[in-house]
């Protein structure tokens, strides 16, 4: 997995494609989608953010079909997720996500451990309601997780002074603590760009490009909530770059 010289395009040509539609999803083939849900659900899973790496090319005859080493035939757990969020008429980005959130209600066993989280939920009889439950609370989520990511970083630049960093070296040391700073990629980005530290910009730009295009549409949902502030400065021009390369790998995925 790379990324080129995603800051080459011009603004309004990223503001134009239609990769970066909410829907942008709609054009790809069964075979595309379902690889796409696979990345999403490996990704939030095992925490790989590489497509190339050996935890997504692997083939898992359990989840992907096809005969295990015991000669068992399995059926692709993916192509049913797939036909259960086209059913529900859903972000399939935000339909893996939101099985991974506490909207999931995964109960506690007698090992009080939570379950394996597993393909088949994806397509679970209860999977649209839990979808629905998080986007329901998804955009005022994320309105709190920017007043927490804001409030953090204020609160550790204030005492970052004391160390005597130049303002670029106190941005990168503050946006890149992830002991004290509670704050996602996607805003740990947005932050350093807004502070203009292109060292923490480019850490979490990919991470952040993860995060927003899986959830674009609730992203977008946040900002537009606000009326009276400008959040458009989440999203820049870099981020958008690297989101429409993202798509278009899917968009080029021939498995």
């Amino acid at each position: 997995m790379t990324h080129s010289a995603v800051g080459g395009m011009g603004a309004v040509a990223e503001i134009e494609s239609p990769l970066l539609a909410h829907d942008w999803y709609k054009e790809l083939t069964p075979a595309q989608l379902a690889a796409y849900v696979r990345y999403q659900f490996i990704y939030l899973n095992e925490k790989i953010v590489d497509w190339d790496a050996h935890e997504h090319v692997r083939r898992r005859p359990h989840w992907d079909g096809g005969k295990d080493a015991y000669g068992v035939k399995h059926t692709s757990a993916w192509g049913k997720a797939i036909r259960a969020i086209r059913d529900a008429g859903a972000d399939p980005g935000i339909w893996v996500r939101a099985h991974f959130s506490p909207e999931a209600e995964l109960k506690m066993t007698q090992a009080r451990a939570l379950p394996e989280i597993r393909p088949t939920m994806l397509y679970a009889s209860n999977s649209p309601a839990i979808y629905s439950r998080y986007c329901t609370q998804l955009p005022s989520s994320i309105e709190t997780e920017f007043d927490i990511a804001g409030y953090t970083i204020a609160s550790r630049m204030q005492s970052a002074k004391a160390f005597g960093f130049s303002k670029d070296d106190q941005n990168l040391y503050v946006l890149c603590d992830e002991s004290y700073v509670s704050a996602s990629p996607f805003f740990r980005h947005a932050f350093a760009a807004l502070g203009n530290c292109d060292r923490a910009v480019e850490r979490y730009l990919w991470f952040a490009a993860i995060e927003y295009e899986a959830q674009q549409r609730a992203y977008d949902c946040a900002i537009d909530r606000v009326k009276d502030q400008n959040y458009d400065w989440w999203i820049t021009d870099t981020l958008r770059a690297a989101v429409r390369e993202i798509r278009q790998h899917w968009r080029n995925y021939h498995g």
